[in-house]
């Protein structure tokens, strides 16, 4: 397979992708550029998505800038938002293995869920084509991502958009994700055990207050306990 046909491959199999974060990245250059009032906002939009590749994040960060919320909690919550990618990097260690420091690093900032899947799942037979693949399908990803973002931000500038509930659609993409993952049994204990969690902030710290105790209490729980969770959370689904 040449440069080309690699080329091909990743930019189709990243389509869908390409749907999913044009809509999601204008809905948060929207509500960036409806919430902050600066006659530069396009300019931050457009830096801020190609910095980070986080939806949740970037969402997240419109109400963080206009509450002037403390560092501290900035990183923290960041850290606790962006901690799943770690667990993801694990099953690419082997994959991304002596490939140069630029290309690793790359490799690395720019793993999202969707680009995970996609280079989880690739399987070309030569390991150096197998790179350039997952490079391209980073790289077309982490593009989307931009384009979303900025041109949300230009028609949020531009449009008189209303920006009322679009703060809401990132949480409403992980509640169907979540819906659909606990159709299966084994899911249905950690997202018990996270349910609990945010219940718990919520009553002991307030609805301001709670994310990252929440989020602590679940790392505690899922660390903890993880033998005792293991053969439940990882069994074979029955229905």
């Amino acid at each position: 397979m040449d440069n080309i046909k690699i080329l091909k491959k990743a930019f189709t199999d990243s389509l869908p992708v390409l749907m999913g974060y044009t809509a999601m990245g204008m809905a948060a250059g929207i509500l960036l550029a409806g919430k902050i009032d600066r006659p530069d906002i396009v300019f931050w939009a457009f830096i801020s998505s190609m910095s980070s590749i986080s939806g949740a994040l970037q969402f997240a960060m419109v109400d963080w800038i206009s509450n002037r919320t403390p560092l501290l909690d900035v990183a923290l919550l960041t850290l606790f938002l962006n901690m799943r990618y770690a667990m993801y990097g694990l099953p690419l260690l082997e994959k991304f293995r002596g490939i140069g420091f630029l290309k690793k690093s790359y490799l690395i900032w720019s793993l999202t869920d969707e680009t995970f899947a996609l280079e989880a799942e690739s399987n070309l037979p030569d390991r150096k084509k197998n790179i350039r693949y997952c490079l391209l399908v980073a790289f077309f990803d982490h593009t989307y991502w931009i384009c979303g973002v900025t041109l949300g931000a230009l028609a949020g500038k531009i449009l008189p958009f209303s920006t009322r509930g679009i703060e809401f659609a990132m949480t409403a993409l992980f509640l169907v994700v979540l819906t659909d993952q606990c159709r299966e049994k084994r899911n249905r204990i950690p997202a018990s055990i996270g349910a609990g969690a945010a219940i718990t902030g919520w009553l002991i710290f307030g609805v301001n207050r709670m994310l990252i105790p929440a989020m602590i209490i679940m790392s505690v729980i899922f660390i903890s306990f993880r033998r005792i969770l293991e053969p439940y959370c990882c069994q074979e689904d029955t229905k």
